[in-house]
Protein backbone atom coordinates (compact mmCIF):
# COMPACT_ATOMS: atom_id res chain seq x y z
CA UNK A 1 0.00 0.00 0.00
CA UNK A 2 1.34 3.45 -0.94
CA UNK A 3 1.87 5.80 2.00
CA UNK A 4 0.60 9.07 0.53
CA UNK A 5 -2.32 10.82 2.26
CA UNK A 6 -4.87 10.18 -0.52
CA UNK A 7 -4.21 6.43 -0.64
CA UNK A 8 -4.46 6.09 3.14
CA UNK A 9 -7.68 8.14 3.16
CA UNK A 10 -9.27 5.89 0.47
CA UNK A 11 -8.18 2.71 2.28
CA UNK A 12 -9.71 3.97 5.55
CA UNK A 13 -12.95 4.97 3.77
CA UNK A 14 -13.33 1.48 2.25
CA UNK A 15 -13.33 0.06 5.79
CA UNK A 16 -15.86 2.54 7.10
CA UNK A 17 -13.24 4.67 8.86
CA UNK A 18 -11.98 8.23 8.56
CA UNK A 19 -8.35 9.33 8.35
CA UNK A 20 -7.37 12.46 10.26
CA UNK A 21 -4.05 14.26 9.90
CA UNK A 22 -2.21 16.70 12.12
CA UNK A 23 -2.94 20.37 11.51
CA UNK A 24 0.58 21.35 12.53
CA UNK A 25 2.56 22.83 9.66
CA UNK A 26 5.96 23.20 11.30
CA UNK A 27 8.31 20.23 11.57
CA UNK A 28 9.13 19.18 15.13
CA UNK A 29 6.13 20.95 16.66
CA UNK A 30 3.43 18.89 18.37
CA UNK A 31 2.13 15.97 16.28
CA UNK A 32 3.42 17.33 12.98
CA UNK A 33 3.12 14.78 10.14
CA UNK A 34 1.21 12.19 12.25
CA UNK A 35 -2.16 10.54 11.62
CA UNK A 36 -5.09 8.90 13.41
CA UNK A 37 -8.23 6.86 12.63
CA UNK A 38 -11.80 7.43 13.84
CA UNK A 39 -15.11 5.78 12.97
CA UNK A 40 -18.02 7.53 11.24
CA UNK A 41 -19.33 8.70 14.62
CA UNK A 42 -15.98 10.37 15.39
CA UNK A 43 -14.88 7.80 18.00
CA UNK A 44 -11.08 7.44 18.19
CA UNK A 45 -9.85 4.00 17.11
CA UNK A 46 -6.10 4.24 16.48
CA UNK A 47 -3.32 6.82 16.67
CA UNK A 48 -5.25 9.40 18.70
CA UNK A 49 -3.69 10.38 22.04
CA UNK A 50 -4.35 12.98 24.68
CA UNK A 51 -1.69 15.31 23.25
CA UNK A 52 -2.61 14.82 19.61
CA UNK A 53 -2.04 12.27 16.88
CA UNK A 54 0.61 9.57 17.36
CA UNK A 55 0.62 7.21 14.34
CA UNK A 56 2.91 7.37 11.31
CA UNK A 57 1.71 6.71 7.76
CA UNK A 58 3.27 3.23 7.85
CA UNK A 59 1.55 2.37 11.15
CA UNK A 60 -1.81 3.47 9.69
CA UNK A 61 -1.23 1.27 6.62
CA UNK A 62 -0.32 -1.73 8.84
CA UNK A 63 -3.44 -1.21 10.98
CA UNK A 64 -5.72 -1.09 7.92
CA UNK A 65 -4.01 -4.16 6.41
CA UNK A 66 -4.52 -6.13 9.66
CA UNK A 67 -8.16 -5.02 9.75
CA UNK A 68 -8.68 -6.31 6.23
CA UNK A 69 -7.23 -9.74 7.09
CA UNK A 70 -9.30 -10.09 10.29
CA UNK A 71 -12.49 -9.14 8.42
CA UNK A 72 -11.83 -11.84 5.81
CA UNK A 73 -11.11 -14.46 8.50
CA UNK A 74 -14.33 -13.68 10.39
CA UNK A 75 -16.41 -13.93 7.20
CA UNK A 76 -14.87 -17.34 6.45
CA UNK A 77 -15.87 -18.61 9.93
CA UNK A 78 -19.57 -17.75 9.55
CA UNK A 79 -20.05 -18.88 5.94
CA UNK A 80 -22.03 -22.19 6.02
CA UNK A 81 -20.64 -25.17 4.15
CA UNK A 82 -22.54 -26.02 0.94
CA UNK A 83 -24.69 -29.13 1.33
CA UNK A 84 -24.04 -31.88 -1.21
CA UNK A 85 -26.93 -32.97 -3.40
CA UNK A 86 -28.20 -36.41 -2.56
CA UNK A 87 -28.37 -39.05 -5.27
CA UNK A 88 -31.79 -39.24 -7.00
CA UNK A 89 -32.38 -42.78 -5.78
CA UNK A 90 -31.84 -41.72 -2.14
CA UNK A 91 -34.47 -39.00 -2.46
CA UNK A 92 -37.12 -41.52 -3.50
CA UNK A 93 -39.89 -42.14 -0.99
CA UNK A 94 -39.22 -45.00 1.41
CA UNK A 95 -42.95 -45.89 1.36
CA UNK A 96 -42.84 -47.07 -2.26
CA UNK A 97 -41.87 -50.77 -2.23
CA UNK A 98 -42.28 -51.22 -5.99
CA UNK A 99 -38.86 -51.89 -7.52
CA UNK A 100 -37.94 -49.61 -10.43
CA UNK A 101 -38.10 -51.13 -13.91
CA UNK A 102 -34.85 -52.72 -15.08
CA UNK A 103 -32.96 -50.94 -17.82
CA UNK A 104 -31.61 -54.32 -19.15
CA UNK A 105 -33.79 -56.05 -21.74
CA UNK A 106 -34.04 -59.86 -21.38
CA UNK A 107 -32.57 -62.06 -24.11
CA UNK A 108 -35.12 -63.94 -26.27
CA UNK A 109 -35.47 -67.66 -25.70
CA UNK A 110 -34.30 -70.26 -28.22
CA UNK A 111 -37.86 -71.06 -29.16
CA UNK A 112 -38.49 -67.41 -30.00
CA UNK A 113 -35.51 -67.11 -32.40
CA UNK A 114 -36.03 -67.60 -36.14
CA UNK A 115 -35.20 -71.03 -37.49
CA UNK A 116 -31.65 -71.54 -38.62
CA UNK A 117 -30.26 -68.71 -36.49
CA UNK A 118 -27.54 -69.76 -34.04
CA UNK A 119 -26.74 -68.22 -30.69
CA UNK A 120 -23.50 -66.78 -31.92
CA UNK A 121 -23.01 -64.42 -34.79
CA UNK A 122 -20.73 -65.80 -37.54
CA UNK A 123 -17.21 -64.47 -37.55
CA UNK A 124 -16.15 -62.53 -40.62
CA UNK A 125 -13.58 -64.18 -42.84
CA UNK A 126 -10.04 -63.07 -42.14
CA UNK A 127 -8.44 -61.03 -44.90
CA UNK A 128 -5.05 -62.11 -46.09
CA UNK A 129 -2.38 -59.46 -45.58
CA UNK A 130 0.92 -59.34 -47.43
CA UNK A 131 3.93 -60.14 -45.25
CA UNK A 132 5.78 -57.12 -43.90
CA UNK A 133 9.34 -56.66 -45.17
CA UNK A 134 12.10 -57.30 -42.67
CA UNK A 135 13.77 -54.08 -41.46
CA UNK A 136 17.30 -53.45 -42.69
CA UNK A 137 20.01 -53.85 -40.07
CA UNK A 138 20.93 -50.55 -38.40
CA UNK A 139 24.50 -49.33 -38.68
CA UNK A 140 26.28 -48.60 -35.40
CA UNK A 141 26.49 -44.88 -34.74
CA UNK A 142 29.89 -43.29 -34.20
CA UNK A 143 28.40 -40.50 -32.06
CA UNK A 144 28.47 -40.97 -28.28
CA UNK A 145 25.15 -41.52 -26.64
CA UNK A 146 23.61 -38.24 -25.61
CA UNK A 147 22.96 -37.62 -21.96
CA UNK A 148 19.34 -37.35 -20.87
CA UNK A 149 18.17 -33.77 -20.70
CA UNK A 150 18.30 -32.38 -17.22
CA UNK A 151 15.07 -31.26 -15.68
CA UNK A 152 14.89 -27.53 -15.24
CA UNK A 153 13.21 -26.36 -12.09
CA UNK A 154 11.68 -22.92 -12.23
CA UNK A 155 11.91 -21.18 -8.92
CA UNK A 156 8.84 -19.33 -7.82
CA UNK A 157 9.18 -15.59 -7.66
CA UNK A 158 9.91 -14.44 -4.15
CA UNK A 159 9.67 -10.98 -2.67
CA UNK A 160 13.10 -9.44 -2.07
CA UNK A 161 14.23 -9.61 1.57
CA UNK A 162 13.87 -6.38 3.56
CA UNK A 163 16.91 -4.14 3.62
CA UNK A 164 19.18 -4.54 6.66
CA UNK A 165 19.69 -1.58 8.98
CA UNK A 166 23.39 -0.71 9.35
CA UNK A 167 24.84 1.74 11.90
CA UNK A 168 28.14 3.12 10.60
CA UNK A 169 30.38 6.17 10.63
CA UNK A 170 29.38 8.98 8.28
CA UNK A 171 31.25 9.38 4.98
CA UNK A 172 31.81 12.53 2.88
CA UNK A 173 29.21 11.24 0.39
CA UNK A 174 26.57 11.32 3.19
CA UNK A 175 26.83 15.11 3.63
CA UNK A 176 23.69 16.05 1.67
CA UNK A 177 21.51 13.32 3.23
CA UNK A 178 22.60 14.43 6.72
CA UNK A 179 21.94 18.07 5.78
CA UNK A 180 18.34 17.19 4.79
CA UNK A 181 17.74 15.30 8.05
CA UNK A 182 19.10 18.11 10.22
CA UNK A 183 16.88 20.76 8.66
CA UNK A 184 14.23 19.44 11.09
CA UNK A 185 16.29 20.80 14.01
CA UNK A 186 17.24 24.10 12.44
CA UNK A 187 20.30 23.41 10.26
CA UNK A 188 20.26 25.90 7.37
CA UNK A 189 23.73 25.37 5.89
CA UNK A 190 24.76 24.05 2.48
CA UNK A 191 25.99 20.62 1.44
CA UNK A 192 29.57 21.93 1.39
CA UNK A 193 29.27 23.32 4.92
CA UNK A 194 27.95 19.99 6.17
CA UNK A 195 30.86 18.19 4.47
CA UNK A 196 33.35 20.45 6.27
CA UNK A 197 31.58 19.84 9.59
CA UNK A 198 31.78 16.07 9.09
CA UNK A 199 35.49 16.30 8.28
CA UNK A 200 36.11 18.38 11.44
CA UNK A 201 34.27 15.83 13.62
CA UNK A 202 36.34 13.00 12.15
CA UNK A 203 39.56 14.95 12.78
CA UNK A 204 38.56 15.36 16.46
CA UNK A 205 37.97 11.59 16.64
CA UNK A 206 34.27 12.24 17.28
CA UNK A 207 32.81 10.59 14.15
CA UNK A 208 29.17 11.24 13.28
CA UNK A 209 27.09 8.04 13.18
CA UNK A 210 24.39 7.34 10.58
CA UNK A 211 21.66 4.72 10.25
CA UNK A 212 21.73 3.30 6.71
CA UNK A 213 18.99 1.14 5.15
CA UNK A 214 19.46 1.58 1.40
CA UNK A 215 19.69 5.28 2.30
CA UNK A 216 20.69 7.43 5.27
CA UNK A 217 17.58 7.58 7.51
CA UNK A 218 19.10 8.66 10.85
CA UNK A 219 22.06 10.57 12.30
CA UNK A 220 23.66 11.02 15.74
CA UNK A 221 26.19 13.78 16.52
CA UNK A 222 28.24 13.84 19.74
CA UNK A 223 31.17 15.60 21.38
CA UNK A 224 33.49 15.04 24.35
CA UNK A 225 33.42 17.89 26.90
CA UNK A 226 36.17 17.85 29.56
CA UNK A 227 35.12 19.31 32.91
CA UNK A 228 36.87 19.97 36.23
CA UNK A 229 34.07 18.78 38.48
CA UNK A 230 32.92 15.49 36.92
CA UNK A 231 35.60 14.58 34.39
CA UNK A 232 34.83 13.78 30.75
CA UNK A 233 31.24 14.27 29.60
CA UNK A 234 29.88 13.02 26.28
CA UNK A 235 27.24 15.37 24.93
CA UNK A 236 24.68 14.29 22.29
CA UNK A 237 24.11 17.48 20.31
CA UNK A 238 21.83 16.01 17.63
CA UNK A 239 19.91 12.80 17.02
CA UNK A 240 17.43 12.84 14.13
CA UNK A 241 15.49 10.05 12.36
CA UNK A 242 13.58 10.41 9.10
CA UNK A 243 9.93 11.26 9.77
CA UNK A 244 8.66 8.13 7.96
CA UNK A 245 11.01 5.83 9.94
CA UNK A 246 10.37 7.00 13.50
CA UNK A 247 9.12 4.79 16.36
CA UNK A 248 10.86 1.77 14.81
CA UNK A 249 13.92 1.52 17.10
CA UNK A 250 16.33 3.36 14.79
CA UNK A 251 17.16 6.12 17.29
CA UNK A 252 17.80 3.53 20.01
CA UNK A 253 20.09 1.57 17.63
CA UNK A 254 22.12 4.74 17.00
CA UNK A 255 22.40 5.43 20.73
CA UNK A 256 23.49 1.86 21.59
CA UNK A 257 26.15 1.87 18.84
CA UNK A 258 27.51 5.19 20.10
CA UNK A 259 27.53 3.90 23.69
CA UNK A 260 30.10 1.25 22.73
CA UNK A 261 32.42 4.00 21.49
CA UNK A 262 31.85 6.15 24.58
CA UNK A 263 32.75 3.25 26.87
CA UNK A 264 36.20 3.19 25.28
CA UNK A 265 36.61 6.92 26.03
CA UNK A 266 35.91 6.33 29.77
CA UNK A 267 33.30 9.09 30.03
CA UNK A 268 31.52 9.62 33.34
CA UNK A 269 28.26 11.26 32.21
CA UNK A 270 26.18 11.14 29.03
CA UNK A 271 24.37 14.40 28.38
CA UNK A 272 21.65 15.04 25.76
CA UNK A 273 20.56 18.35 24.28
CA UNK A 274 16.96 18.72 23.11
CA UNK A 275 14.73 21.61 22.10
CA UNK A 276 11.84 22.16 24.52
CA UNK A 277 9.36 22.46 21.64
CA UNK A 278 10.27 19.03 20.26
CA UNK A 279 8.19 16.85 22.55
CA UNK A 280 8.94 13.63 20.70
CA UNK A 281 12.68 14.07 21.31
CA UNK A 282 12.16 14.72 25.02
CA UNK A 283 10.07 11.56 25.36
CA UNK A 284 12.70 9.58 23.46
CA UNK A 285 15.45 10.54 25.90
CA UNK A 286 13.27 9.73 28.89
CA UNK A 287 12.59 6.28 27.39
CA UNK A 288 16.37 5.72 27.25
CA UNK A 289 16.63 6.45 30.98
CA UNK A 290 17.67 10.12 30.86
CA UNK A 291 16.45 12.49 33.56
CA UNK A 292 16.21 16.28 33.47
CA UNK A 293 19.06 17.40 35.72
CA UNK A 294 19.65 21.07 34.86
CA UNK A 295 18.59 24.08 32.84
CA UNK A 296 20.48 25.11 29.72
CA UNK A 297 20.84 28.82 29.01
CA UNK A 298 21.93 30.16 25.63
CA UNK A 299 22.81 33.54 24.20
CA UNK A 300 23.96 34.67 20.78
CA UNK A 301 27.70 35.41 20.56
Amino acid sequence: MALDDETLRDAASHRGLKLIKSRKRKAGVGDYGLFGLVDNAGKALFGVGGDGLTATARQIADYLRKGEASTWAESAKVTPARARDEAPERRASSDDDTPPPSAIKPRPRRSERPAGQSDRAPKPAAKSMPPEPEPAPRKPSSKPASKPAQRLEVESEKAPPPAVLVIRKARPADADAIRVLMTDIGFAGTKQEMARALAAATARKEPVLVADRDAVIGVLVWHIVPTLQVGRIVRITAIVVDENERRAGIGRALYEAASDEWAKRKVTIIEAMSEIAVRNANGFFRALGFEQASYRFVASA
